[in-house]
């Protein structure tokens, strides 16, 4: 009779249980990935390790965590837990008990800890980068150099310190400058830092979180959503050639938010409805998508389902 296996060692969060990676494990969220870049992609032959990812691997399309916005959704990935549990309830939210409104930028407003976090305390070394640094000031949390983890974002690349995000001299480490932040690159740069880190062995679980610039610009099928896309798609590749796991995901879809005849906006401004119908409630309305991010995310311009 054969001896029992050994039982893989796991950390527990929100009611689940997650098994401590085995061999070099990546987790890409592709910020805006709505299932038809998905399916223009395979339909137009240009995304091969995607294609391959669901012959043989595991696929299926989920709701997103509600509201469908960046720092919610990316949250709820790295908790296993809706936005009630962790607390990151937008990019922008109103204080009630002052009545102010604050952009979320940091950890601040999260309820208990991350997967991550978790990971990290169980010496398991973490990479998470991120294209947006404040989303990387949120998913920080519980990670630290002290703990053999790297922290950095793609925008502030040319700012790392070892102290504070557990590398420096990003940018001549990789051989690449910090990319504009309204640009494709700024995706690319967090992948091929990923790869880096893979290829000197630093790391053995890694988040990469990208930005949606292209998405809420280019439409599935374009030339520009396709450069894209299958610039993305060959890293994956890279990776699964090092020998990775790789699980990819997107933090909400992207849907038309303009009239199909006029391209007018298709938008309800919801303080003057309530204002007309309830002069007396002095309602007060906040865009919770609000982001420094304005070329792509103007008042109006969500990435919702």
């Amino acid at each position: 009779m054969s001896e029992p296996s050994p039982q893989i060692p796991s950390v527990h969060l929100h009611g689940r249980t997650y098994n401590l990676p085995q061999r070099p494990t990546v987790v890409i969220c592709i910020d805006g990935f709505d299932p038809e870049y998905l399916e223009a992609g395979i339909e137009d032959g240009i995304l091969p390790n995607m294609s391959s990812f669901l012959s043989s691997g595991f696929h299926t399309t989920a709701e997103c965590a509600m509201p469908s916005l960046t720092n919610p959704n990316n949250l709820s990935i790295i908790t296993g837990a809706p936005t009630s549990i962790h607390g990151i309830s937008g990019n922008y939210y109103l204080d009630k008990e002052t009545g102010q409104e604050h952009m979320v930028v940091d950890d601040s407003t999260m309820h208990g800890t991350t997967i991550l976090a978790k990971l990290a305390e169980s010496g398991i070394r973490i990479a998470a980068i991120t294209a947006k640094d404040k989303l990387r000031r949120i998913i920080n949390h519980g990670l630290s150099p002290s703990k053999s983890s790297i922290c950095f974002s793609a925008q502030c690349a040319n700012e790392c310190t070892l102290s504070e995000h557990g590398i420096q001299d990003v940018e001549s480490w990789l051989g690449q400058t910090t990319p504009p932040q309204y640009s494709g690159a700024l995706s690319l740069f967090v992948l091929d830092a990923g790869l880096k880190l893979l290829q000197e062995d630093r790391a053995d679980f890694f988040y990469l979180t990208l930005s949606d610039y292209i998405q809420h610009k280019y439409a599935p099928h374009s030339q520009e959503a396709n450069t894209f896309m299958s610039a993305i798609d060959a890293r994956l590749g890279e990776f699964v050639n090092l020998g990775a796991v790789v699980a990819v995901t997107g933090d909400h879809g992207m849907s038309d938010k303009s009239s199909p005849t006029d391209g007018t906006p298709n938008v309800l401004f919801l303080e003057d409805f309530l204002h007309s119908r309830w002069p007396a409630a002095r309602a007060r309305v906040i865009c919770p998508i609000s982001d420094p991010f304005v070329k792509h995310h103007g008042g109006g311009d969500s990435g919702c389902l």
